[in-house]
């Protein structure tokens, strides 16, 4: 059975010497259990409702709507003497980042370990806590509103449960990947993710992601990058959701079509009137600049996706990685992501570089899986 809020430890901290005096208590701990709650409907910045930590018999409950010095807790988040645990983490980390404007190091994520453990990929964190406690946790208050105060105690019951049993099961996950020799493969997982984190929340980087990019003319796709950025710019500044700015398709639309005027605009796919008032001076100004650059000036085209002749290639390495997977007794997913998997593909069927500058592609699996796919399936 799950213990009653009444034999919980929770304790509630909104001013700024309480938090001070839990951090020098943390920063004496090998390891505190770590998580967020925070609502984010109708604006581009998360908005930070309740910060949890344990050390597996206290939950503190960390209140941001009354904490004005986080000067502490930032030091905490980057003490390398303290090991954060999470599970999930890739939205705390922009949590994180917004509010104190760190993200944590070191850290380590139980959903990525729980992938090595027992081969689970994307474990949620009641079936992680039934499965090494027996526990059921309930999830009832899972879209509560967060901000509202005062909490009520079936929210700082469901809020404290979240990291108490979190630093329990770590230890034991730990165990396991150490018995394995794996431990080092999840930390390194944990380290992209945050690497990963970074290209995903900086436009300069992520601007190609946009679906069927690679069919834009290189005007079009310089187009595509500008106005990717401003968009993010903009979100930021209105503090508003990016696709309330301009949607994905949006955007790729007017790349296509590169309108010269207004009523060119409004033929965009999924445009509004709203959004062709607020924003089509930008987008006319936009076309302007890249239709005055020269050829040399516009950004290269992207590769283009592989043919379907490279179909039984891919089915084959798919094949050895879950083949592998097996062996090692991991998750095929950690083994070698989507994301891995393609560029390598295109290694093998026309000859394009790989990058290895990724932690995921210079890490363990450059031995261990990739540069093996590479030996197998490059002879033939």
């Amino acid at each position: 059975m799950e213990p009653s809020i009444e034999n919980l430890d929770i304790v509630w901290v909104e001013d700024n010497s309480h938090l001070q005096e839990w951090c020098d208590y943390w920063a004496d701990l090998p390891v505190i259990a770590v998580d967020t709650e925070f609502i984010r409907r109708t604006t581009y910045f998360p908005i930070t409702g309740l910060i949890q930590v344990s050390e597996g018999e206290k939950a503190v409950l960390i209140d941001p709507l009354q904490i004005s010095d986080w000067s502490a807790f930032s030091a905490l988040m980057v003490n390398t003497n303290v090991m954060k645990v999470f599970h999930a983490c890739s939205e705390d980390l922009d949590v994180f980042e917004q509010l104190i404007g760190v993200l944590p190091a070191p850290f380590f994520d139980t959903q990525i370990g729980e992938a090595y453990a027992s081969g689970q990929w994307s474990l949620s964190y009641v079936k992680l806590v039934h499965a090494y406690t027996g526990i059921e946790v309930a999830k009832d208050e899972t879209r509560s509103d967060w901000v509202k105060r005062p909490l009520t105690d079936a929210q700082k019951r469901y809020a404290a449960l979240d990291v108490v049993y979190l630093a329990q099961v770590y230890p034991k996950q730990k165990q396991i990947l150490e018995d394995k020799k794996i431990l080092d493969w999840a930390i390194e997982d944990c380290e992209a993710l945050k690497q990963q984190y970074r290209i995903n929340t900086d436009p300069e980087q992520n601007w190609d992601g946009i679906k069927s990019a690679w069919r834009l003319s290189q005007r079009s796709l310089t187009f595509l990058r500008l106005i990717f950025i401003w968009r993010d710019q903009q979100a930021r500044k209105e503090d508003i959701p990016k696709g309330q700015v301009l949607k994905d398709r949006t955007l790729w639309c007017l790349a296509k079509i590169m309108p010269e005027s207004a009523h060119v605009i409004s033929s965009a796919e999924e445009i509004t009137h709203k959004q062709q008032r607020l924003y089509g001076d930008v987008i006319l100004e936009l076309v302007s600049v890249v239709n005055s650059l020269s050829t040399d000036e516009l950004v290269e085209a992207l590769p283009i996706p592989l043919p379907s002749s490279a179909g039984d290639l891919s089915k084959a390495v798919r094949a050895y990685v879950k083949q592998r997977a097996s062996e090692l007794k991991v998750a095929p997913e950690a083994v070698l992501k989507r994301k891995l998997l393609e560029p390598i593909l295109s290694h093998l069927f026309n000859g394009s570089p790989l990058d290895y500058s990724s932690i995921s592609m210079s890490g363990w699996r450059k031995d261990v899986i990739i540069n093996p796919i590479i030996e197998k399936f490059g002879k033939s």
